[in-house]
């Protein structure tokens, strides 16, 4: 497993060695190691690993600590039933629904992080297919797919509209993500790992369109008659 492990982290880490020419094709997909998101990848590929080297020595106990406390009671179940990428399905209909400056541009940036944690969230889980700790019949604990959804959402919300949202969806995020070891559908290395992808994609998109230039594909029109809204698909080439 740690081999199985290693493995991926490093050519996760090296698919873009190059990593401040992200190019004209996939570019958001590798946007977490080709802006200035490298940096916030490259922490938390190695806090990871840390965990995940350390759970004989240390991760294991702590996250025992946790379970028998069991800080959450039952509200954790609310956690897990929240983390489903709800919210970010949420602010997407919001912004394409209620507009605002710049909202199309949010709500497609929310619809791409969110569609490359989840691609990269799933990749990993069937390729890596490690045992929940307490579902061990289960093999799609790492990395946390609630950890990913929440942190890229709070991600997106902190770049698009400040830090007064930002920070009351990254506590969203943290609650979300600690219901998962409290209830001990993931490892702490599984849910840091989580995060990780969360936050890389959702400020990656967000340099890579706003440094690296990279144009916007969806609007929102009147339709004919004036009666309604219909979303507009452009590509520029």
């Amino acid at each position: 497993m740690k081999l199985k492990l290693l493995i991926v982290l490093f050519f996760i880490s090296i698919s873009n060695v190059r990593a401040n020419e992200c190019g004209s094709w996939f570019s958001n997909f590798t946007s977490p190691v080709c802006t200035d998101a490298k940096y916030i990848f490259w922490t938390g590929a190695a806090l990871t690993l840390a965990l995940r080297l350390g759970r004989e020595t240390f991760t294991d106990e702590a996250q025992r600590r946790v379970v028998n406390k069991n800080h959450l009671k039952h509200w954790g179940e609310v956690g897990g039933d929240i983390g489903y990428g709800y919210l970010n399905g949420a602010y997407v209909l919001g912004k394409f629904i209620f507009g605002g400056k710049n909202s199309n541009q949010h709500a497609e940036h929310m619809l791409e992080a969110s569609f490359y944690t989840f691609g990269v969230t799933y990749g990993l889980k069937k390729s890596i297919r490690e045992r929940r700790p307490g579902y061990p019949e289960d093999r799609d604990s790492f990395p946390s797919g609630h950890s990913s959804f929440a942190f890229a959402f709070a991600s997106v919300v902190a770049a698009n509209d400040g830090w007064v949202w930002g920070g009351a969806a990254h506590l969203m995020a943290s609650y979300i993500s600690f219901s998962r070891i409290n209830d001990r559908w993931h490892h702490m290395h599984d849910v840091m790992a989580g995060i990780t992808i969360g936050m890389s994609y959702g400020w990656g998109i967000y340099f890579n369109h706003k440094n690296h230039t990279k144009p916007y594909w969806f609007s929102m029109i009147p339709t004919q008659d004036l009666n309604g809204l219909a979303l507009n698909y452009g590509y520029r080439f």
